[in-house]
């Protein structure tokens, strides 16, 4: 028998029992939704605990920090200054795209008239690619660049006019690339001296230049200013020069965060903070792993990914459970409509191997029978599958919290998630469940006694 005949006529026999074809259909339709939507639930979970910890940073960065200067590493060597050198060997760590220290100071700025105290960052030019700073307007920091620097949306925040008798913050729309734009490492620079505060040796302030701007408010960055690591590190040492010469005045100078470490005979003992930037999210674990060997502390947004999905671990595995239980169900239905169709047609069988069918022919037949009944079932389970997780994301039916704040404002989560992929998988398990199930009654159909079969009533 041809194999497009075999085909032609499997599709026959289920149309001559229609209702009992269609209710072991809807079977393989429910159980291969029921599996699509458990594993929707699941995605969009884990794709939610993705997007909740993306707002407390980059995923793929991971912070070093020196804590434990003096210590041991766990084999119980010396753990080395955290210095360029070290900086240089994380970078050529497996899995790392690049590696930046990072200096932060506190000084005094001027926008025109208003003044405030910033908090400004020196770090690499090269890592802002790397680290996705999203600077939205004008450009980021480059090569070459000395005093220019990248400012944050909410900077804005922190100025104010200091010779108005009433507290007049500086206005929203203040443009930083217009403005003359100066700093300080004397915190009272651009107000009144109070009594007695003035610094003994005053400091000239230091023109710089805006060349970019962070509008995405609320960002790790949006408070901050960034400046190339060198020109920040010279500051540094003149905040120093300053803070040693006005040493006991009042009119102390910039302060320095996770600033070069400097020991009593004045050697540089390495930096504080470093950040490392890893190639893709599954090696941010082991990269932390290696560094944690040579004595750092470390943390990566990561950390409370991995804990997340831990907690939800067991919920999904259920959901996973009853999914897979609906199909294992379809799938006895299967079996049983198969078995059942074998005793009504148990005669049909005996006359197709009298007139000479092999009996390859009667187990492809049954089986072409059972796999249109998994392929129907599939397409109608993925149609089936798309209109809940529909309806699941438009009335926000959702396993947890799924409304979060970003720094556009409020976003929604999706409670159900279906990738391209699932429903090509789909497409694929429910047939192939479906011929597994068919299997036996095939066999059964096969070894049935011709004699036996033509005397069946």
């Amino acid at each position: 028998m041809r194999l497009f005949d075999t085909m032609l006529l499997s599709i026959k026999n289920l149309w001559r029992r229609k209702l009992r074809s269609l209710l072991t259909i809807m079977g393989v339709m429910i159980g291969t939704c029921a599996i699509m939507i458990m594993l929707s639930l699941g995605i969009a979970m884990n794709r939610n605990f993705m997007e909740q910890v993306s707002q407390m940073g980059n995923i793929m960065q991971i912070q070093v920090y020196n804590y434990n200067q003096g210590g041991k590493t766990p084999d119980g060597k010396d753990i080395p200054p955290l210095d360029d050198a070290m900086v240089a060997k994380f970078a050529k760590l497996d899995g790392v795209e690049g590696a930046t220290p990072i200096i932060d100071i506190y000084v005094k700025m001027m926008v025109g008239k208003y003044v405030g105290s910033v908090s400004i960052v020196g770090m690499n030019p090269e890592m802002f690619e790397m680290l996705d700073i999203p600077v939205s307007t004008g450009r980021p920091l480059q090569e070459g660049d000395t005093n220019q620097m990248v400012i944050g949306k909410d900077v804005i925040w922190n100025f104010y006019n200091p010779k108005s008798f009433r507290w007049e913050p500086a206005p929203q729309d203040l443009d930083f690339f217009k403005e003359k734009l100066t700093i300080s490492w004397d915190m009272n620079y651009g107000e009144k001296y109070q009594s007695g505060g003035k610094s003994k040796n005053p400091v000239k302030p230091v023109q710089v230049e805006a060349v970019g701007l962070i509008e995405q408010m609320g960002s790790e960055y949006s408070w901050r200013i960034l400046m190339p690591f060198e020109t920040v590190k010279k500051y540094q040492k003149e905040i120093e020069k300053y803070n040693r010469q006005n040493g006991g005045s009042n009119g102390g100078g910039g302060i320095m965060f996770a600033s070069p470490m400097y020991s009593s005979s004045g050697n540089n003992d390495g930096y504080n903070q470093v950040i490392v930037k890893a190639k893709n999210i599954d090696v941010v674990v082991d990269i932390m792993n290696q560094i944690k060997e040579f004595g750092y502390e470390c943390y990566s947004p990561v950390q409370i990914l991995e804990s997340m999905q831990e907690q939800s671990a067991g919920l999904r595995q259920i959901l996973l459970g009853i999914g897979i239980m609906s199909f294992v169900i379809a799938a006895i239905g299967i079996a049983n409509t198969m078995y059942m169709s074998i005793y009504e047609r148990t005669r049909e069988i005996g006359i197709f191997k009298v007139i000479g069918a092999r009996l390859k022919d009667i187990r492809r037949l049954f089986m072409f029978e059972a796999w249109w009944i998994g392929v129907f079932g599939g397409i109608m389970g993925i149609l089936l599958s798309f209109f809940l997780s529909y309806l699941l994301n438009k009335f926000n039916v959702s396993l947890g919290g799924s409304v979060i704040w970003t720094p556009e404002g409020e976003k929604t989560l999706p409670s159900s998630y279906i990738p391209y992929w699932l429903p090509l998988a789909a497409m694929v398990f429910a047939p192939l469940a479906s011929l597994l199930a068919g299997l036996l009654p095939s066999r059964r159909a096969m070894k049935l006694s011709v004699m036996k079969a033509l005397r069946q009533e």
